[in-house]
């Protein structure tokens, strides 16, 4: 007990509840879903700061429309969706271990991930979405989300998907952990190809660090160009 009558630990810090880890779990692992009522489904552990996200991407041909709408046991999720293709969603859902969620508004199936944070913070702390085109004949478009700064309890949550030409997508990160792939898929060469990739890079540092997605064109002719659709989130526990 200090003079002043506060509880203090070592060196006169004042006693207080422990900081709150990232503690980012991946939630069972690709599940294809469209708009469709899905129960019984696995969010993990129940906290108080529990942030449950979904990753999704296509992994069928075209410009498949996001979902405009997704609930999880009732409760509208946050979408950073891009028009096309990919997007993600998260909400706070400090109880229960299992949830219904419900989707609605997009044209087609798209491939899931559910990885589950902590976080103090009602949302994320960044977001961007972005499209383009990457030229043909081995051109290359690069998506770029920084945070300035970050911290070392925080994470990027990003991806996208290609088509057209001979997409090849890749996964970049400034962070030293590098990126760790969630959702990936490539129908191989032609003229209808198509490519997703989703994944989530740890900091380890308190300074500017980025995510990134790139196109890289591999079709021959030059006279196709790969379009580039991708969404970044950034999140941290405080």
């Amino acid at each position: 007990m200090s003079m002043f009558g506060y509880n203090t630990l070592g060196f006169g810090s004042i006693a207080g509840t422990a900081p709150v880890t990232l503690d980012l779990t991946l939630q069972g692992g690709s599940v294809s879903r469209t708009n469709a009522t899905y129960t019984g489904v696995s969010i993990g552990t129940a906290n108080t700061n529990r942030m449950v996200i979904i990753q999704g991407a296509v992994s069928s041909y075209g410009s498949i429309t996001a979902p405009t709408s997704i609930t999880l046991n009732g409760t509208a999720m946050t979408l950073v969706r891009n028009a096309y293709n990919v997007f993600i969603a998260y909400l706070k859902v400090p109880t229960g271990t299992t949830a219904t969620i419900v989707i609605s508004g997009g044209g087609g199936a798209f491939n899931q991930q559910i990885i589950t944070i902590n976080t103090v913070n009602a949302g994320a702390n960044q977001t961007s979405i972005q499209s383009g085109q990457a030229a043909g004949n081995g051109g290359s478009l690069t998506h770029t989300m920084t945070t300035d700064p970050v911290t070392t309890n925080g994470v990027f949550i990003w991806g996208g998907n290609g088509f057209n030409g001979i997409p090849n997508l890749s996964l970049l990160t400034s962070n030293p952990s590098g990126a760790t792939t969630t959702l990936s898929y490539s129908s191989g060469s032609g003229g209808s190809n198509n490519a997703m990739l989703m994944g989530y890079s740890e900091c380890t540092t308190a300074d500017s660090r980025n995510a990134q997605i790139r196109n890289t064109n591999t079709e021959t002719s030059g006279k196709v160009a790969s379009a580039l659709y991708s969404v970044f989130t950034y999140f941290q526990t405080e």
